[in-house]
């Protein structure tokens, strides 16, 4: 059974401090949303309300619109995965995994069978026996992931739940995140502060920055259609160029697609590198290039522009070395404008 949340003008004062500043959001039953910002943004917050842990000194949470304000963390029916994963070391595996249904008064030959699936879930059947101290950090993070889902929760809840792991199987435990939550259809919010680790594994991404949520929508949308310049630079590389009468500096060719005057925001992705000078292209002389396995990360100055140009290009594509005068040009309807301020 999948819940949808509701943050309905959610507040929180800490120390005479505001944490959380009218946060509204809804997450529809069945997504996997992921709580995005820098630290000290809320997200964290966010997650320790919802789970009970945290008081809120203003507005409501809702799960399938009913409150849950007054209801204690044990009575709410939601698995967490701690950054930490909170393992107990003088237990084995199985224990582990089976505290949860213990403290729910299973019956022990149940308890066995929900282990067991649980265990299949994350792709690690037969360790019940193991010790926690013999398993790698991955293992560690899928056995932790069985414990917070042993139970079926309505909701999961991941607090930076890859921090602790290599890069390698950072990129790897994303994936599997997402297929698990897709199998099991729970509703899950994930807080993380990894731009990548957010857009890989969610539905919605809601970026959060001073205790405000700031931008919620699909990872392209809010990568490709950023609410203002915090989220376009907050969201991987961007050019920010200004624009004038819907052209913009430097790129007089280039059309601005959502608003005239402002900054506009350019990918490194979508500028090309030309062979040959064109109507539609930009003169400039490369100042860096370096390859970077999938792709080439070559700065070009070009005048009339302030700052360096970074471009993302193919690393097989068109040559591009230090000193090289180059012509540059600007994806169909890629130039993406926010207000200055």
């Amino acid at each position: 059974m999948s819940v949808n949340v509701t943050f309905d003008n959610l507040t929180v004062d800490l120390g005479g401090t505001r944490i959380l500043d009218g946060v509204d959001l809804e997450i529809p039953a069945g997504s996997f949303v992921t709580l995005l910002g820098p630290s000290g943004s809320g997200k964290t917050t966010t997650l320790n309300v919802l789970a009970g842990f945290i008081e809120r000194s203003g507005g409501h949470v809702r799960v399938d619109d009913k409150a849950i304000d007054d209801l204690p963390a044990h009575a709410r029916n939601i698995g967490f995965l701690f950054q930490n994963y909170a393992l107990f070391p003088h237990m084995n595996v199985g224990e582990n995994v089976a505290f949860p249904l213990r403290a729910r008064k299973i019956p022990a030959a149940r308890r066995r069978e929900m282990v067991a699936d649980a265990l299949r879930l994350v792709q690690l059947p037969d360790m019940q026996s193991r010790a926690i101290r013999s398993l790698s950090g991955g293992q560690q993070q899928r056995i932790a992931l069985a414990r917070a889902l042993v139970f079926k929760p309505a909701l999961l809840l991941l607090d930076e739940p890859l921090a602790a792991l290599d890069k390698q199987l950072r990129e790897a435990m994303q994936l599997e995140l997402k297929r698990i939550q897709l199998e099991t259809g729970t509703t899950t919010i994930a807080v993380t502060h990894d731009q990548i680790e957010a857009m890989s594994m969610a539905d919605l991404v809601a970026i959060m920055n001073k205790g405000r949520l700031v931008q919620v929508g699909s990872p392209e949308e809010v990568y490709r259609r950023p609410a203002d310049l915090f989220v376009a630079t907050f969201l991987g590389e961007a050019n920010l160029l200004p624009v004038s009468g819907g052209r913009v500096t430097g790129f007089r060719h280039a059309a601005a697609t959502s608003r005239a005057e402002g900054i506009g925001v350019l990918r490194p992705e979508d500028i090309q590198i030309r062979p040959a000078a064109a109507d539609d292209t930009a003169p400039g002389k490369v100042e860096l290039s370096v390859f970077q396995g999938n792709r080439r990360r070559v700065t070009v100055r070009c005048a009339g522009i302030d700052t360096p140009v970074v471009i993302s290009a193919p690393p097989s594509g068109v040559a591009a070395e230090v000193g090289d005068e180059v012509h540059l040009a600007i994806g169909v309807d890629r130039v993406h404008v926010v207000p200055a301020s």
